[in-house]
């Protein structure tokens, strides 16, 4: 007489327990087990330690890949884009290729909302989003606003699609405080933006920097200025702008550790840049210029290397 095994009530037993055996499953595992309903969810929720879980939502040419990780103890869980048809599907597959689960629909805007929301509820994960070329705007509005609506921290942003100048400005807006934002994206070139004091991103890069105002971003940490799209004079490579903004870091006590600036084909004068500071000189060529500046509420260091076409700004020490 063959032998009937019962299924093993899981949620009916301790709390500690539970906790303890949520160590040993496979992050796929939890996921799998939260898609169950919406209490599995919310007890797999309860479960899991606070601050563990990361998300990369990354909109390549052509396919999409959500990436699930943690601090330790599991291995990441990948889910997939596929197409078929009109029809979008994200899948979480096993090892051997076959799927576990699965989220289709005609829209695949809709389909990232659907699981953002599923992961936000159980593993309230920060965010890292990177959006190639080839997506709409619409698009990248709508995943931003929805990551917003849930309250989810975004690490880091690269947007390489194109956007409208109101849509750029709006993201300026909202991510003042960004660890890592990064703008590949081209803008018109009539864009005018002024950041103020509270934008706070500890890494920024903007690749067609025309519309900067270096002197807005002394409170990040890092700031990356490019003319991508070759115009002739970036308001960043006038002499007078790159003097004014090392001198508010002399009387400042600003954040900001490191700046690049790239003119593209516009020239810069450091001969004018230098002219009516204080500084020490390190090294001087035809073509360039190093010198050593000081901030005067902490006597803090750093070094100012200005060539024909690029500017660099380092806090030493």
């Amino acid at each position: 007489m063959s032998k009937i095994f019962k299924a093993l009530p899981l949620f009916r037993l301790p709390t500690i327990l539970l906790k303890k055996i949520s160590r040993y499953m496979h992050l796929q595992e939890i996921l799998l087990i939260s898609l169950a309903s919406k209490k599995s969810a919310f007890i797999m929720r309860y479960l899991l330690p606070l601050n563990w879980f990361n998300l990369k939502l990354l909109f390549f040419s052509g396919t999409t890949k959500v990436v699930l990780g943690a601090k330790r103890l599991w291995d990441p869980v990948i889910v997939k884009s596929r197409n078929i048809g009109d029809l979008f599907q994200l899948q979480v597959t096993q090892p051997s290729g076959d799927v576990s689960y699965q989220w289709a629909g005609p829209q695949l805007q809709e389909l990232v909302k659907i699981l953002l929301t599923h992961f936000a509820t159980v593993f309230n994960p920060t965010i890292y989003i990177h959006v190639d070329k080839g997506y709409s705007q619409e698009f990248v509005m709508g995943v931003l606003k929805h990551v917003q609506q849930l309250s989810l921290m975004i690490t880091s942003l690269q947007i390489y699609a194109n956007i409208s100048p109101e849509n750029y400005r709006n993201i300026l807006d909202e991510c003042k405080e960004v660890s890592e934002l990064s703008l590949f994206c081209e803008v018109a070139a009539h864009f005018k933006h002024c950041v103020g004091p509270h934008f706070r991103v500890d890494d920024f890069l903007v690749s067609d920097g025309h519309w900067v105002h270096l002197e807005d971003f002394t409170n990040c940490k890092r700031v990356s200025v490019w003319n991508s799209t070759g115009h002739k004079q970036p308001k960043y490579t006038n002499p007078e702008v790159l003097r004014a903004f090392i001198r508010k870091w002399i009387e400042s006590e600003c954040r900001l550790e490191y700046l690049e600036v790239y003119g593209g084909r516009a020239r810069m004068d450091f001969r004018v840049v230098l002219s009516g500071l204080d500084y020490r000189t390190i090294e001087q060529t035809e073509y360039s210029h190093d010198v050593e500046i000081t901030r005067r509420c902490d006597g803090k260091k750093a070094t100012v290397k200005c060539g024909t076409y690029h500017f660099e700004f380092t806090v030493i020490y």
